[in-house]
């Protein structure tokens, strides 16, 4: 023995052959994916489409709509998305896939893998023929492979260890009859039929697949010569950002931003995101001021009051996702339906945000409305600036719809949001900005 509870016996060479996945049923699965009759186009603009695909590549999309075709150039698309299957009648395939994922983000479902000095071979999922099935990429375009689905605290554990970008390769074993993992550094050699090369500590060694959840090749960080095109994603697990994509024959050819090349079923393609360089969150950048100030004045040292009334990113101020009722329903005689929002922004009163805007973007969208939670009481004053200029002025209450906002920043380099006190002084007055981004 060689003294690591990962080694099943000391470094023996084999012949290389295709590890065998457990991922029994997945191609019959993927098949049984039928190409959806409908899918919804979203511009820039938020207008959307709803019809039959019938082409899309590099520069536009082309759907029919009652024999009519409307072609949409990508340039002016966020996304393309398909319905998603009935459960009861097409179980998720991914579960039964593992996932190899190379260096510029692709995750890619497969059912075996091989790996002999510096080529890897991998056996793609899906309703191919043999010839795209088979797709071989070096070595040094893989970044981790996981060998089984990890869900919950394992799932964490995984994204912990892979995100530790150690100077070195690591094996991921599963702990505790599976209920956690931990990592081993070393070299990763040759993936055999049931066995792993490895060198530990310099010694080579055998370390047995089946006690695996994963690999991690070392990999050093480098920027990737250009953004994506769109990132296309697939019910399988697939995960492809592509710089050029094109459908034929039921199959959608595509090329990532590394450069590796494959083909994947059109069935089993559930979303299309265009949006990469195109839309920047509020959210997501971090603003030029800040400034709560409170209707009463805090003492000193009032730290937990102080943060009461600081804005919260992507989330409501009582915990959970941002909502706010239909933009459509203004019945007061029973409750709107509320809906959630993954982005956006909640701001109290009196609160005035700051922030200097990339060159380039030409509108501002948001939805605005008081948080349902304090939906009888709230009550602000919203302004919205560029570069000092009035862009928007409104009164916005609990008991009224929310607001779409629509505005137009071509040029503007700042961007001022101020929600000021509103008819019942500061009771309520928590504002949800849902979606609010700037698009280009």
């Amino acid at each position: 023995m060689c003294g690591n509870p990962l080694i099943s016996g000391c470094w023996i060479l084999a012949r290389p052959a295709f590890v065998t996945f457990a991922a029994v049923g997945v191609t019959s699965l993927l098949a049984a994916f039928v190409p959806a009759a409908e899918v919804t186009v979203t511009r820039l603009d938020g207008t959307t489409i709803v019809g039959e695909l019938k082409s899309f590549d590099d520069e536009q999309v082309v759907i029919t709509t009652n024999d009519d075709e409307t072609r949409v150039p990508t340039a002016q698309l966020v996304s393309l998305r398909w319905p998603a299957p009935p459960a009861a009648d097409t179980p998720h395939p991914f579960s039964a896939a593992s996932l190899v994922e190379l260096i510029d983000g692709t995750l890619l479902p497969v059912d075996q893998l091989s790996v002999k000095e510096s080529n890897a071979t991998l056996m793609l999922v899906g309703p191919l023929n043999s010839d795209d099935k088979t797709l071989k990429v070096p070595v040094k375009q893989l970044s981790t492979v996981r060998f089984r689905p990890l869900e919950g605290p394992l799932a964490a554990q995984w994204d912990e260890i892979r995100g530790l970008n150690l100077a070195s390769d690591m094996l991921v074993p599963l702990e505790r009859d599976g209920k956690s993992l931990d990592y081993v550094e070393g070299v990763l050699g040759n993936i055999l039929d049931e066995n792993i090369e490895f060198k530990h500590e310099g010694k080579p060694m055998r370390v047995d697949r089946a006690k695996l959840a994963g690999i991690v090749f070392y990999r050093q960080k480098g920027e990737l010569a250009a953004e994506p095109k769109s990132v296309i994603h697939g019910r399988s697990g697939l995960r492809a950002p592509v710089a050029h994509v094109r459908l034929s024959d039921g199959t959608a050819a595509m090329t990532t931003i590394a450069g590796t090349q494959f083909k994947w079923p059109l069935d089993d393609i559930s979303f299309v995101d265009f949006s990469a360089g195109k839309i920047l969150y509020l959210s997501d950048i971090e603003p030029a001021s800040n400034l709560w100030t409170p209707l009463v004045g805090l003492p000193s040292g009032a730290t937990a009051a102080a943060q009461y009334g600081r804005y919260r990113r992507d989330g409501s101020a009582f915990g959970g996702p941002l909502t706010l009722p239909s933009v459509d329903d203004e019945s007061t005689s029973q409750p709107a339906l509320a809906h959630s929002f993954n982005k956006g922004l909640a701001i109290h009163s009196r609160t005035e945000l700051v922030y200097r805007l990339p060159a380039g973007f030409r509108r501002f969208i948001a939805l605005a409305g008081i948080d349902p939670a304090t939906s009888a009481s709230g009550n602000v004053r919203l302004r919205i600036l560029g570069d000092d200029r009035e862009l928007l002025t409104s009164d916005i209450a609990g008991h009224l719809p929310p607001q779409v906002i629509d505005l137009d920043i071509d040029n503007v380099k700042r961007l001022t949001i101020v929600v000021d006190y509103g008819q019942n002084l500061d009771a309520g007055d928590w504002l949800n900005l849902c979606d609010a981004r700037m698009v280009k």
